[in-house]
């Protein structure tokens, strides 16, 4: 009965708004792509050019997905177009190329056997169109995929690809695959929507399943949205999620605060039982300043290198893994470098307040403990650095 009269109530409050079903849940709408206009232009350029590599980089929830499967069905039509959504085997590559370039029955018949080297003079038998190949999540890519893909696409007649991945590839490929590197052409950032993109991105939302403008949203809610998500695309559409479920419990038509909806991980006015202790020792042998809070500077790249040793490892612990426990923290610190595994577990807990009052790190409740992530702001910064 409970559940009924749930889902009654949204139902009703869903006719009430004109819409026909909830517009915010996270699935990829490359038509309600908006914002980046400057690097669509630039991809597009690059492909209709005929460069062979473009490499687009941002962090989770960005719009990397979206920007390629707005590209794939942008091309479809005079391309011939792999999208991938995460990086294949080795032994997968081939039939990959073979579901688009089947063999034919003769082929069949007489077992003709594609492998990898053989792979390049066989599509280039089979196709006379472009190729675009759309590689996602080409960070967890190996190295020895990037590098076949890389010689396949030397060797294929108008073949092109696309990375997009988490900023840390710039890094991996430059240290393990300097011939891929060096053939990318064209390199693309996206960082965080604009006020105005985010306003239009909840305003495409909602009107594509048959609501008005941004109703029931008011101006000052977006302004607060945007604040709050820093305007990447994916936290604006799941914070404007968790109020549409607000609003729904609520039986309110209008949402003009983001005060009842907390973001993911916002601090708490909780407080962990953390035992204080001296200011950590840098490698230099200082005494580790304390951040109080909202740092006076500017936050960007010469800000966080500017911080004490430790808070720098934290951050940098966390942009390669984040949601971990202080004890997790601690252990990639190394324990070796303190007294007991319960000094380094107090000492992390320590410095991550301080990161906490300064807005660079944030945490939320898991199990019987909080779990630390980089603020959105700081995010930002590491994807622009």
């Amino acid at each position: 009965m409970v559940l009924e009269n749930y889902e009654k109530s949204v139902e009703n409050w869903l006719k009430t708004m004109n819409w026909g079903k909830n517009p915010f849940i996270l699935n990829i709408e490359p038509s309600l792509f908006v914002g980046y206009e400057e690097q669509l232009k630039k991809l597009v350029n690059h492909i209709e050019e005929g460069h062979k590599v473009a490499l687009i980089t941002g962090a989770t929830g960005s719009g990397k997905t979206t920007l390629l499967k707005l590209i794939e069905e942008e091309f479809s039509s005079k391309y011939v177009v792999f999208y991938v959504s995460k990086p294949p085997k080795k032994d997968e590559l081939v039939d990959l190329f073979l579901s688009k370039f089947k063999p034919s029955l003769l082929e069949r018949l007489f077992h003709v056997n594609v492998r990898l080297h053989t792979l390049p003079d066989y599509v280039n038998k089979k196709n006379k169109r472009k190729i675009l190949f759309l590689l996602d999540e080409a960070h967890e890519a190996n190295i020895e995929v990037l590098e076949w893909l890389r010689t396949i696409s030397d060797q294929v007649e108008n073949m092109q690809i696309i990375l997009a991945g988490l900023p840390v590839i710039e890094d991996m490929l430059r240290k393990n695959l300097e011939t891929l590197q060096s053939r990318i052409v064209t390199r693309i950032t996206l960082t965080t929507l604009t006020r105005e993109d985010t306003r239009e991105l909840i305003k495409k939302r909602i009107e594509s399943v048959g609501g008005e403008d941004i109703k029931p949203f008011t101006e000052e809610c977006v302004d607060e949205i945007y604040r709050k998500t820093g305007g990447f695309p994916r936290e604006v559409l799941k914070f404007c999620d968790r109020m549409v479920q607000d609003a729904i419990n609520r039986g309110v038509f209008v949402i003009n605060t983001t005060e009842s909806v907390r973001v993911e991980g916002e601090k708490t006015t909780e407080k962990a039982e953390e035992i204080e202790e001296p200011p950590e020792k840098t490698e230099e042998g200082v005494k580790e300043e304390i951040v109080q809070n909202e740092p006076e500077k500017p936050l960007d790249g010469e800000f966080l290198r500017s911080l004490p040793y430790k808070q720098r490892k934290i951050i940098s612990i966390l942009s390669d893994a984040e949601n971990l426990y202080p004890s997790e923290i601690a252990e990639k610190i190394g324990f070796d470098k303190y007294k007991s595994r319960q000094h380094a577990v107090r000492s992390v807990n320590n410095i991550l307040k301080r990161l906490m009052s300064a807005g660079l790190v944030e945490r939320k409740p898991k199990g019987k403990g909080f779990v630390y992530f980089l603020s959105i702001k700081v995010r930002n910064v590491m994807v622009k650095k």
